[in-house]
């Protein structure tokens, strides 16, 4: 079975004529790297609740929602645009299955809904992460930056530092972390089918 990743309409109609079997519609709330097919600037993105529809409608394959989704809400309102499925990634971290670290759990514990952006400055390619001094700074000089993964070798010093050098560390995830729970994966995932089969339950009892 063939799934990837696509970031615009356009990517998935991609996979779809090159005989993909499902389609991971990934928004611009995920963490970590952009699912793109080409190399995309930090600002170029479409969010999960408007990617995921306009997706579904283009291709005849199952479509994966991602980005942006960390409990059942999320799952239900995935559903609810036409997706068959979720994927969850940030949500995950702090699973000790995971094996975060812990300043990067202590992170995702204090996690604010806009204490992320999208930065080329660590990979050379466009990659949701902490906001950060570095970040910011080589945001606001826009010097022209090696290729992905030329960059990495630049920057790995800054990851080799201490770990409570936060303004220069690279740090991956999401804007939902806020949203996280530290728990085994295993009653992680009975909690979103849960809190996800409550929100369906609750929809259809309100229909009838």
């Amino acid at each position: 079975m063939i799934i990837s990743t696509a970031t615009n309409v356009a990517e998935a109609r991609k996979l779809a004529d090159c005989g993909a079997d499902a389609v991971i519609a990934q928004g611009w709330e995920a963490g970590g790297h952009r699912g793109s097919h080409v190399p995309s600037g930090p600002g170029d993105g479409v969010g999960t609740m408007a990617l995921v529809p306009q997706i579904v409608d283009a291709v005849k394959l199952p479509i994966i929602a991602a980005g942006g989704i960390a409990d059942g809400r999320g799952i239900a309102a995935a559903f609810a645009l036409g997706a068959s499925g979720v994927q969850i990634g940030t949500g995950f971290l702090s699973c000790d299955e995971a094996g975060t670290d812990a300043p990067r759990r202590a992170l995702i514990r204090s996690a604010t809904d806009t204490d992320t952006m999208v930065t080329d400055a660590f990979s050379g390619r466009a990659a949701r992460a902490k906001r950060t001094r570095y970040a910011l700074e080589m945001e606001e000089s826009r010097t022209p930056l090696p290729d992905f993964p030329q960059m990495y070798a630049l920057t790995a010093p800054l990851g080799d530092a201490d770990h409570a050098r936060l303004d220069f560390a690279f740090h991956l995830y999401g804007q939902a972390a806020a949203l996280n729970r530290e728990l085994p994966a295993g009653e992680l995932m009975h909690a979103l089918v849960a809190e996800a089969k409550g929100i369906f339950d609750t929809l259809s009892a309100s229909s009838a």
